[in-house]
């Protein structure tokens, strides 16, 4: 069968969660071929809830078994805002649809579930059938011309490691525990850190320039003062003495005359 050929698309559905972006992704791409689109919740005991109930009401055909659920599309909201906004495209999705809009409102503001039977007595599922192929006869699908799509032909996220380990992660109990652990190693670590506390190398200088210390105070060659160097006796009376203004003797030597004779006469000689 060649693509866009497909006189009916099937969606069989059972979900009892979801998350906003991916779910409000399909309601588009559902909303655009909805006359094509058939969502069928089934088999018995299969739940429709939270945001998997957007991409029912957004289908041009809904059928559910017998035995099963929609409802609770609001769980975990708390802004009203938002609770309002969904509440307003839950209605628009079923009265395009031609179904109950007031009642699909419910499903957000008030977290109304409603069973297969009351789904289809108060108008938000167009067929309520026992079995699979009751409804492939009830819309004249021949079962031989259908092409299944099995999960495991396409790759999901579901199935990875990492993913499985995120859900795991995020899962309130897990946190919890998590939480009350992380908290116990904190007590503990503070418990040791006070009954033997860690030594560090700036610890360790110290103790060594203490040890250097005690061993020169306790060395012989240092002097230490006896009782008597720190023996203190009054004075009753104290002498000051000023210093005496010193004195310079200055002794002139006499300056020779110019008349005085010489002691020994200078002696010319003629040629």
């Amino acid at each position: 069968m060649q693509q866009g050929l497909a006189a009916k698309l099937l969606l069989e559905l059972d979900a009892d969660g979801g998350y906003y972006a991916p779910s409000m992704q399909l309601v588009d791409q559902i909303s655009s071929i909805r006359t094509k689109v058939v969502v069928y919740i089934g088999p018995s005991g299969a739940v429709s809830s939270s945001f998997s109930v957007f991409v029912a009401m957004a289908s041009g055909i809904l059928a559910m078994n017998t035995g099963t659920s929609i409802g609770s599309a609001g769980v975990g909201i708390q802004d009203s805002q938002t609770v309002n906004y969904l509440a307003g495209v839950m209605r628009s999705l079923a009265v395009m649809n031609s179904r109950n809009g007031p009642a699909a409102a419910e499903m957000v503001t008030r977290n109304t579930d409603y069973s297969a039977d009351d789904a289809y007595a108060k108008g938000l599922c167009d067929l309520e059938v026992d079995s699979y192929n009751l409804l492939l006869s009830a819309l004249k699908l021949d079962p031989t011309n259908i092409v299944e799509r099995k999960l495991d032909q396409y790759p999901s996220i579901n199935n990875h490691a990492g993913y499985a380990f995120l859900t795991f992660l995020g899962d309130p109990f897990v946190l919890k525990v998590l939480f009350i652990g992380c908290g116990i190693l904190v007590m503990l670590n503070l418990l040791i850190a006070l009954v033997k506390p860690r030594s560090s190398k700036l610890d360790e200088a110290n103790r060594a320039l203490l040890e250097l210390v005690r061993m020169e105070v306790l060395s012989p060659d240092l002097y230490r003062p006896t009782a008597e160097d720190y023996s203190y006796e009054p004075q009753t009376h104290v002498t000051t003495t000023t210093p005496s203004t010193p004195t310079f003797t200055m002794t002139r030597v006499p300056t020779p005359s110019s008349h005085s004779s010489l002691e020994k006469p200078i002696e010319v000689r003629k040629r």
